[in-house]
């Protein structure tokens, strides 16, 4: 019998979520937004996101997915421990839509501790995939304007800000910006993912005379 290869400590794997990820990614939720936020948001809103009502809200629609061409949910690993997870779907921003960002990033969140070592590059070549195989061209997403380090984690991934109106919102107190992708396919290629459309780089031809 052929042994089994044990994975790499720390190695990332990228999955599916289903719905009895509910709890763990409800426990990353809660915990990535007390570490990403805290001096960004009121602190009344950060404590009102709870494990709790964050499990019963991802329980209901890991069950119940919408129906949006290309939507998904995943699941980041390191060591088999969930350590982050993402979500995309159809553009759900008319301006970005209107932009040609016709697919989104709609959520993205990484533990702290495990930030920098891969995990968002696998999320979103996961993601960038997933809406390719719909036939979306390109992703948008927005971010809040204060947060530094997501902003500069879109930037190393090739994301680019938009400019003018396309680029800014107001959300109440609040503004994001927006990060688009015009091409999916150099997203979905960023961490080597081998269902990306990408076609791989075929060695040249041997000449016959031996050269």
């Amino acid at each position: 019998m052929a042994a089994t290869k044990a994975p790499r400590v720390g190695a990332v794997t990228v999955r599916r979520a289903a719905p009895e990820d509910a709890a763990a990614i409800a426990a990353i939720h809660v915990a990535a937004w007390h570490e990403t936020y805290a001096g960004l948001l009121p602190d009344a809103m950060i404590s009102a996101l709870t494990v709790e009502v964050r499990q019963a809200w991802w329980a209901q629609l890991l069950s119940n997915p919408p129906a949006t061409p290309g939507g998904a949910a995943y699941v980041a690993e390191r060591g088999g421990r969930p350590v982050g997870f993402g979500t995309c779907n159809a553009q759900r921003s008319a301006v970005l839509a209107a932009a040609g960002f016709d697919g989104e990033i709609s959520s993205l969140y990484v533990l702290r501790a495990s930030q920098g070592r891969g995990v968002g590059p696998a999320l979103m070549a996961r993601m960038a995939t997933r809406l390719q195989r719909a036939e979306y061209r390109a992703a948008g997403l927005w971010v809040l304007r204060e947060n530094a380090v997501g902003r500069g984690f879109y930037e190393s991934v090739g994301g680019t800000q938009l400019d003018g109106d396309a680029g800014l919102r107001a959300l109440g107190r609040f503004t994001e910006v927006a990060y688009g992708w015009p091409d999916l396919a150099t997203l979905a290629a960023l961490a080597g993912d081998p269902n990306s459309r990408s076609p791989p780089r075929r060695p040249p031809p041997r000449r016959r005379d031996g050269g």
